[in-house]
This record gives structure tokens, sequence and C-alpha cells, in this order.
């Protein structure tokens, strides 16, 4: 059994009602005991980590501190450089990522912070809740995965993007908004004239006097256009992913090709792309009631004209 399996096995056990509040120290020991002792970790369960618990515990008498019943204070079973090595451990060895597997990853190997997002809301919640801070329960893995959980299901973490595979019969260009539009010119325009770049700088000196936008707004236009491509993917990935209710593939692509009108008039119309997605869905929900020849009839009206019969000779 490797220390990555023995840890887990100690986490499980730490989570059970009757699991002693073991230091760090001690919780290295356990650790160790559990390596040496098994081999094979799948014949290994929370009740053999028990038995080690004990084992020590008896061999060792005051090594291990009584458990919160027993009616001291878990504040003063732990020091604060316990607290700190407890937290250092939990977040470098991202066992987060057990109960929220999507979220960003809080701290690198190294420690170094990774989601600012992710880390201030952990804190947060670590000193409210524990004697890390005001509150009163101890720092425990267990209690601490509670709190990663519990943030992960408010929508409180950051996630790691989710990569959505688009599949599309033709590739089409879309129009950039107004809003990408201007951006792509204030970061080309930046280009122009950034230092060291006499011979294009003279080209416009009107763009030299124009004053430097504020960080901040420039901070809150990137959070706006993240979010507004965010609600673009979302829409291509509806349209991409649409079928007719009756599975029939040539009513699908029909209906396909309604829906990317929907969207590209909105995108030439300047409408917001959260409009856009609405009016998407809206067609989304009218179309299951289409028949398999509506699309088409839409697309191309003059194929369902009523035209005079002939060749009958009379």
């Amino acid at each position: 059994m490797d220390k990555q399996q023995a840890t887990l096995l100690l986490d499980q056990y730490m989570q059970s009602d009757s699991a002693r509040d073991l230091s760090f120290r001690q919780s290295d020991a356990v650790v160790g005991v559990l390596m040496t002792t098994f081999i094979d970790s799948e014949d290994v369960d929370v009740s053999d980590v028990a038995r080690v618990v004990e084992k020590l515990f008896k061999e060792n008498k005051g090594m291990f501190r009584p458990t919160p019943q027993s009616g001291k204070s878990t504040q003063q079973q732990q020091s604060p450089q316990e607290q700190k090595q407890i937290l250092a451990q939990f977040l470098t060895h991202n066992y987060a990522a057990l109960v929220a597997p999507n979220a960003v990853k809080f701290v690198d190997e190294n420690g170094k912070v990774v989601s600012k997002i992710n880390m201030q809301a952990f804190a947060n919640a670590v000193k409210a809740e524990t004697i890390y801070g005001t509150g009163s329960r101890p720092i425990r893995h267990d209690i601490l995965s509670e709190i990663i959980l519990r943030l992960d299901q408010a929508g409180l973490l950051e996630h790691v993007p989710q990569v959505v595979e688009r599949i599309v019969e033709v590739e089409k260009a879309v129009p950039l908004t107004r809003r990408e539009e201007q951006k792509h010119n204030f970061n080309l325009d930046k280009r122009m004239n950034a230092p060291g770049v006499d011979a294009i700088k003279g080209a416009s000196e009107q763009t030299a006097k124009k004053p430097v936008v504020p960080q901040a707004q420039l901070e809150a236009q990137a959070r706006h256009d993240l979010r507004e491509n965010a609600v673009m993917g979302e829409i291509n990935s509806k349209i991409a992913q649409h079928a007719h209710h009756g599975r029939s593939h040539s009513a699908t692509s029909y209906e396909r090709k309604i829906l990317e009108g929907i969207r590209d008039a909105g995108i030439r119309a300047g409408t917001p792309n959260e409009t856009i997605a609405k009016q998407i869905e809206a067609k989304r929900s009218e179309m299951t009631r289409w028949s398999a020849h509506e699309a088409l009839k839409q697309l191309r009206p003059e194929l369902f004209t009523s035209q005079k019969p002939q060749g009958l000779g009379y």
C-alpha cells in the first residue's frame, strides 16, 4: 500500500462518529503502520484502520488525545501549528478534488494559489466554522471536505471550463458583435502605437491623444465578454445537438438552419446573447410540435405551392 492509499483510508476513518481526534503527527504514525502492515490495499477497510489506531493508542499511552466526547476542548487539543499543517496537507495534496472534481485547484504542489476565487471562499468558510478562526469545529480532513462540498453545491467555486465538441455540417463564419469589434479595434490600435513602432505610430496622431481606459473598466468589459462568449457557446451547442423530435435526419438539418438563421440575425442586429438564447429556446420548443416537413416548408415555401396537374389529358 502506498502513502496516498493509506491517507485516503485514514480520511474515511476520520469521517466516522467513533473516530479519535488525531493530530498531524499522530496521523502520520497511523499512515506509516498501514503502509508497512498491509500490502494489498483492496483487502483493507475502515475497520482495519480503527484497529491500527486503537493498537497504537494502547501501546503508546498519552500519544493520542482524547476524543471530543471526553469533555476536553478541541481548541486546546490542536495547536495553531498543527492546524496549519493539516490545512497545508489538505490543499497541496488536492484532497478537495475528491468531493469537487470539476473545481479549479486551490493551490499547486508548491503551495502557490491557483484560483483566488476558490481560496477566498474556502478561507472565509474555514475561519467562520473552525477553531482556525472564530468557529468551534476542529481542523480535520473530513470537516474540510464537507466545507468544500457545501461551497461547490452552492455554486461558490470556480470550475474548469467544460469543452463542448461541436459537430456541424457546414462551417460558417460568425460576425463579431459590436463589443467584440470595439475590443479588437482597441487592441489593434494599442499595438500600432506601442513604443518602438515609430513607423506606424505616426500614421494616426489622433489615436495617441485618446485617454487611457481605466483598468477597472477593462476588467468589467472582460468579465462581460466572458459571459457573452459563454452564452454564445451554449447557443451553438444547443443548435449542434438539436434533433427533430421524430428523429428525421432531413428535418433535423432544416430545423438547425432555421435556428442558425435566428442566431446570425441576432448577432448582426447587435441583440444581447441572452436574448438570442431565449429566442432559440422558444423556437426549439415550438419545433417539438412540427411535422417532418414543417421546417422545409418555412425555408422553401415555393416547393409547397399548389400546382395544376399536368398530363391527364382532360
